[in-house]
């Protein structure tokens, strides 16, 4: 056999599936990006990533609510003046529906918005040049974090009985009123929402071939601001 057929072998041998892809994030995200920039755009890459994240966030709505918790909402509507009776009740009935159109919609328009953020990064602040595409591939495939993030969000709220309940530091503050500042704040500090960020933040450094210490400044300092920003809008 010849070198440059041992070469070819090698380079067939060294691309991994989709599915091995997803399950590396988790231990090796690095070696994953690193492919990921050398390959070929796959739709496949950022599609199917999103879609699981879709699919563990309706499981984990389906476990965590119920018809009496929505009334229960609505309910709290029309005592803050929000909606009137009529309303509440027509809320009430589509309260499931319209969380699930949510769920599939929202991940999909996060992952592209956060792929753009990426992409301006890399562009404006790391002085780097890659397709918006290979963008795309990366966040949605950090976000694969995020359906592990589902799952524990199901398996908190079944063991403590609170439908607030989150890998976040909130878990530390039941004690205190839902509409406290302190418990707002505690609960965006999510523990798998940061890993997710500490996973992008390398692949942006494979994608714009810097240092993670230099990405990491830039993708944790725009995931502080927003939660601030969330923070003073609730």
């Amino acid at each position: 056999m010849s070198e440059s057929e041992l070469q070819i072998g090698s380079e067939d041998q060294s691309v991994t599936s989709l599915g091995t892809k997803l399950l590396n994030v988790f231990v090796s995200p690095g070696q994953v990006f690193e492919e990921v920039v050398a390959a070929p755009p796959s739709l496949a890459n950022w599609i199917v990533p999103v879609a699981l994240v879709c699919l563990s966030s309706l499981a984990t709505l389906t476990a965590i609510t119920s018809p009496d918790l929505a009334a229960t909402a609505a309910n709290q509507l029309v005592d803050t003046g929000k909606v009137n009776q009529s309303q509440a009740t027509t809320l009430s009935a589509q309260w499931q529906n319209v969380s699930r159109a949510a769920l599939v919609i929202a991940p999909f328009a996060a992952t592209i918005w956060s792929a753009f953020v990426v992409w301006f990064m890399g562009k404006v602040f790391l002085k780097s040049r890659f397709a918006f595409r290979k963008a795309l591939e990366i966040t949605a495939l950090s976000g694969t974090i995020l359906v592990l993030g589902a799952a524990l969000t199901g398996l908190l709220v079944a063991a403590t009985g609170e439908t607030s309940a989150r890998p976040a530091l909130s878990l530390l503050c039941f004690n205190l009123p839902q509409e406290s500042l302190v418990r707002t704040a505690c609960g965006l500090l999510d523990c798998t929402h940061l890993w997710a960020t500490g996973v992008l933040a390398i692949g942006l450094s494979k994608l714009a071939g810097v240092t993670f210490k230099e990405s990491a400044f830039w993708v944790f300092g725009y995931w502080f601001v927003g939660r601030g920003a969330l923070l003073l809008l609730g």
